[in-house]
């Protein structure tokens, strides 16, 4: 199964100079595998989606992490799904993709958006989770994996996301990510994902 090319449009070109412009390389990387992975994921389950919103939210979906735009109390989350909105909006795009976006980035990190009825949006979270604890990679067809890793290696990316959630967690423990590393394993589960930083 070949891979899916980035959408080469205004937006999702605007989207990715802005994710290359603020974010380290292993940041970078994960937004590119979280786009090659949900919609891989997307495309086994035969459903169609709108390639430049996922490929945009996916760019987008981690901008709150970034030192550029980390925000000292509002969830990464809420305060990346507000910027990207913004951004959207400044390029024109359609009150449509707007709302997909911004609807992916904020429900990224809940389990259940996993089987939200938009593809879009279910994708971000399954491309995040397969990148970052190594959820669902059975279900990537053979030799994939091995491809998006060649094409956007990690990077360390394992140890840099733990200090980053760390780090969220200490200053806004009320936030998702708060919760998810007091009440779960979180931080095991990043460490004991199937990968080889």
């Amino acid at each position: 199964m070949p891979l899916a090319p980035f959408p080469d449009s205004p937006l999702a070109r605007a989207a990715n100079e802005l994710l290359l412009a603020v974010s380290p390389p292993a940041l970078v990387a994960h937004c590119h595998r979280t786009y090659r992975f949900g919609a891989a994921l997307l495309t086994e389950r035969g459903r169609a989606f709108d390639a430049e919103a996922l490929f945009i939210a996916s760019a987008l979906h981690d901008l709150g992490l970034t030192d550029a735009y980390n925000h000292p109390r509002t969830p990464f989350e809420l305060h990346g799904a507000r910027l990207a909105e913004e951004h959207l909006l400044a390029g024109g795009a359609r009150p449509e993709t707007v709302a997909l976006v911004r609807d992916a980035i904020t429900l990224h990190l809940e389990p259940e958006t996993a089987d939200d009825p938009r593809p879009e949006v279910a994708a971000v979270h399954l491309g995040a989770a397969a990148d970052v604890i190594g959820a669902r990679l059975d279900q990537l067809p053979p030799g994939l994996l091995a491809a998006v890793l060649e094409i956007h290696p990690r990077q360390h990316f394992t140890s840099y996301l733990i200090e980053v959630m760390a780090r969220q967690a200490a200053t806004k423990p009320t936030s998702r990510i708060g919760a998810l590393v007091e009440r779960t394993e979180f931080l095991d589960l990043i460490a004991n994902a199937p990968f080889a930083d």
